[in-house]
């Protein structure tokens, strides 16, 4: 399978409305995704993928060292190899707070020095 987390988002089109139609087709939406460890996971829709990602620490990660670089426009590697680890359990421990992690990054950006 080429896609399977695009697959199971088929129910919205480019725009983002909901459909349960493609031109005369019926949407399977439904589709099987092998993570990183072998585990196949069964999605039927942007639901599934939510939990999917909000649960996963390859998903977190990724999205901690995305928005790390997108506010400070330098590689989250440049602050110190326990950067994501200190980011990640603090962002678990405000309960997965994405105002808080901001704040935190922001904080770990000023205190570098650049």
């Amino acid at each position: 399978m080429i896609n399977p987390l695009g697959f199971s988002l088929e129910h919205y089109d480019a725009v983002g409305r909901f459909r349960t139609r493609d031109k005369d087709r019926v949407i399977d939406a439904v589709s099987d995704y092998t993570t990183d460890e072998g585990q196949t996971v069964r999605l039927a829709g942007a639901r599934d993928v939510a939990e999917f990602a909000a649960g996963s620490e390859h998903a977190q990660n990724a999205f901690i060292e995305h928005l790390f670089h997108h506010l400070v426009k330098q590689p989250m590697l440049a602050y110190g190899a326990d950067i994501r680890t200190r980011l990640r359990q603090s962002f678990m421990a405000s309960e997965f707070n994405i105002q808080k992690l901001v704040v935190d990054v922001a904080t770990i950006s000023a205190l570098h020095g650049d």
